[in-house]
């Protein structure tokens, strides 16, 4: 995952917004073909080294409240099952 900020400049002045892009390379080679691209551009950029997707999903404190919520349901028998065809509808 490569994640971008990019400040927008109109008429040399900075205006007080930022976009923050997000880039998922597919493989290795994507993720060096964007490396490449934002270097040839001077384009600053920085990388977080890889995250496993549980640390991920615990790092956002409202989705480990919404998780642990679901886990709490579930023990309590107030979870309701889904079949994929129903997930996919």
């Amino acid at each position: 995952m490569i994640t971008l900020s990019l400040q927008h400049v109109f008429d040399d002045k900075f205006l007080k917004a930022m976009t923050t892009l997000i880039i998922h390379p597919a493989n290795s080679d994507q993720d060096t073909a964007i490396r490449v691209f934002l270097d040839a551009l001077h384009v600053e950029y920085k990388t977080g080294g890889e995250m496993a997707e549980t640390e991920y999903l615990n790092s956002s404190p409202a989705l480990v409240e919404q998780l642990n919520t679901a886990m709490d349901e579930e023990k309590r028998g107030e979870g309701k099952k889904i079949s994929l065809d129903e997930i996919w509808k």
